[in-house]
């Protein structure tokens, strides 16, 4: 879980102050007091999160790879591409939410095809 800090304000003795916390005490302290349909929402979205997060990461490595076959450096591949080199690097390490067309100039400067296969034939073409 992230390490950023919020700030968590505490009502004492009808006065207001403010007290840092880290996200992950904050959570835990909010988890306390949830309900088994709530835990159970949690892990669903949980689940569905780190897929996503995974799916990610590998497009990411898939175009990372294509683009060192070619020999191309992130920002000869931006230029080529009409992207920003700075979306590349984001896409390639996994953290970015490229949209169609972006992930359409990428396929197309990279000398790829972007198609769409059911997930089960997707696992196997990559074994």
């Amino acid at each position: 879980m992230s390490k950023k800090v919020f700030n968590h304000i505490i009502m004492s003795m009808g006065k207001r102050k403010t007290q840092t916390i880290s996200f992950d005490v904050l959570m835990q302290e909010s988890q306390k007091s949830w309900t088994e349909a709530e835990w159970e929402l949690y892990e669903a979205v949980s689940a569905d999160f780190q897929k996503e997060v995974h799916d990610r990461k590998e497009l990411g490595a898939t175009l990372n790879a294509a683009r060192k076959e070619l020999a191309l450096t992130q920002p000869q591949l931006a230029l080529k591409a009409d992207i920003q080199q700075a979306e590349i690097s984001r896409i390639e390490r996994g953290v970015g939410n490229p949209t169609a067309t972006t992930l359409f100039r990428l396929t197309h400067a990279l000398g790829l095809k972007m198609t769409f296969l059911p997930a089960d034939k997707a696992e196997s073409a990559r074994q």
